[in-house]
């Protein structure tokens, strides 16, 4: 898979307005503050249809209302061009010039971004570890996808009942929808979670070695009782605060070394270690998908990496077809490099 071109106005702080990009590695080189992550966050929202990092309002330059990024990708099937407009509290998103939404894109194109704020996976909020798993099953599964839309819909219903004094048998259908959808969620979580763990571990000891191995599991809100009973058990407590308390919306990636919490135990270097894991397994499943690997981002390569955590991505990137790379200066293997400063892009 390839990224062929990127072209961009109004986003963030870029200038240049139109990148065209080898196979091979791609080089991002400039200081802090240069507008790095700002281009990355623009490839990776082109492929995926993602916005990541800011609202939508924040991602249009300052003094504009609109902006624009457009991409052609390449596969094993041939070219795509797929379009973002980002206006306040909208996205519209295109196909070769046909109106799609994000599932459509993630059936042609893929992408995995590796960054320093991954270290948010484990010793952020369970939100930050949702939003993972959530990700990596909607790129897998246009399903889970529908699923999950339909989910959160049900359940600020059912909180508006909650609210409600005079919501018993609308509750109650309310209740039962949503013990529906949040049993398939759990399953399809459940499975991919056995799959992360595979991937995430041998990816955990091929960085740091075999001593410690990465376990990843489901920590649900409702503990062992099924959803159903769970929701019955804690009404009092949702009446009483208006808000569903059980249930996918709650629960959260337990994540361990060798059966100890590394976000209790951890060190920095395990912690940073166990994040990488999680997006190489992404990366590994997605490329089971697509059978071909997806575009490689590695956004401040050199932030807080030792050598054995370089030497591996290194290596990951020349198995991908197509890898961009950013940081204060070049890593080896590079096959081209460009320059950026204060938003404006130059081939090195």
């Amino acid at each position: 898979m390839r990224l062929y071109s990127l072209s961009l106005l109004n986003f963030r702080n870029i200038v240049t307005p139109l990148l065209r990009f080898d196979k091979g590695i791609t080089g991002i080189v400039g200081p802090n503050a240069a507008g790095k992550s700002n281009l990355f966050h623009a490839a990776y929202l082109g492929i995926t249809g993602e916005l990541l990092g800011k609202r939508i309002a924040e991602s249009v330059s300052l003094g504009q209302e609109q902006a624009h990024i457009g991409v052609i990708v390449e596969n094993q099937l041939g070219r795509n061009s797929i379009e973002v407009g980002l206006s306040p509290g909208r996205k519209i998103l295109k196909i070769d010039g046909q109106i799609a939404r994000t599932q459509d894109i993630s059936r042609i194109s893929s992408a995995v971004l590796i960054a320093p704020d991954d270290a948010d996976l484990i010793h952020g909020s369970p939100s930050k570890r949702r939003s993972y798993l959530d990700g990596v099953l909607s790129k897998l599964s246009p399903r889970y996808t529908t699923i999950l839309r339909e989910y959160n819909r049900v359940m600020e219903q059912r909180n508006a009942c909650l609210k409600s004094p005079n919501s018993g048998a609308s509750l109650d259908i309310w209740t039962e929808r949503l013990s529906s959808l949040g049993q398939e969620i759990n399953s399809l979580r459940a499975r991919v979670s056995v799959r992360i763990e595979e991937l995430a571990n041998q990816a955990y000891q091929d960085i740091a070695g075999p001593l410690k191995s990465l376990s990843v599991g489901l920590k649900r809100a409702c503990g062992n009782l099924p959803l159903a009973e769970a929701l019955v058990a804690s009404r009092p407590e949702e009446k009483a605060r208006g808000v569903t308390v059980v249930g996918p919306h709650r629960d959260d990636l337990d994540l361990c070394l060798s059966g100890h919490s590394v976000q209790s135990y951890g060190s920095r270097g395990e912690a940073r270690t166990a994040a990488v894991a999680l997006r190489i397994a992404e990366f590994r499943l997605l490329e089971e998908k697509h059978r071909e690997a997806p575009i490689l981002l590695l956004d401040d390569f050199s932030a807080e990496l030792d050598t054995s955590r370089r030497e591996f991505l290194l290596n990951l990137a020349n198995t991908s077809s197509q890898t961009l790379v950013s940081g204060t200066e070049a890593p080896a293997g590079t096959h081209t490099n460009f320059l950026i400063n204060g938003g404006t892009i130059v081939a090195d």
